[in-house]
């Protein structure tokens, strides 16, 4: 009887084990979707500010062009609608291009002084007057590849930003996205 009630307690133990890791799995994912966005934001906004002060303003309009308009996109958006798939389509790329320079950044001998100087001065490291050469560099690589895989996907800056904008005060879309998106890096 003994040995009948430990091994019970074993496959209990497992059985719990297995629940516990999908538990997590499915907690982290969730996780992952909520920073990936918040990502998202900080690379939404550093690309806002300079078209607001009109540097970029320019160059966006002439090379992408608009396809839709933002309002038929909040209207329509679906899980699975197009405008929903491309914009988590490009969110994704620049999530991933954010983390490679981030890492590259990291890299840098330097990189503990520009966050620390970032952080005293309360603001991002690509937004630091006079930032060093290889911050320049790494800063400029991730805007211009935002910009293209922006237009890539059908998307002017504004719109996306909009979008963007939407879903941090728009549960249900934010939701929808993040489901999108969970489903594109599934489908890799």
């Amino acid at each position: 009887m003994n040995s009948r009630h430990q091994k019970r307690s074993v496959d209990l133990l497992i059985d719990s084990g297995d629940f516990f890791k999908k538990y997590f799995d499915q907690r982290l994912n969730q996780r992952l979707g909520k920073i990936s966005l918040f990502s998202l934001c900080v690379i939404a906004i550093t690309i806002v500010e300079p078209m607001l002060s009109g540097d970029r303003l320019s160059a966006s309009a002439q090379t992408c062009t608009k396809p839709s308009s933002l309002q038929n996109f909040l209207n329509k958006v679906t899980l699975g609608d197009d405008h929903l798939t491309r914009y988590a389509a490009a969110a994704n790329a620049i999530e991933n291009k954010r983390l490679e320079i981030f890492r590259a950044a990291k890299n840098n001998p330097n990189w503990g002084s520009v966050a620390n100087l970032a952080e005293s001065k309360q603001t991002k490291v690509c937004d630091l007057t006079n930032p060093p050469e290889f911050l320049q560099t790494l800063c400029d690589r991730l805007r211009s590849y935002s910009e293209e895989e922006i237009c890539r996907y059908g998307f002017t800056t504004k719109e996306f930003n909009q979008i963007t904008l939407e879903q941090m005060q728009n549960p249900r879309l934010r939701s929808l996205i993040q489901d999108q998106q969970m489903q594109l890096r599934e489908n890799k």
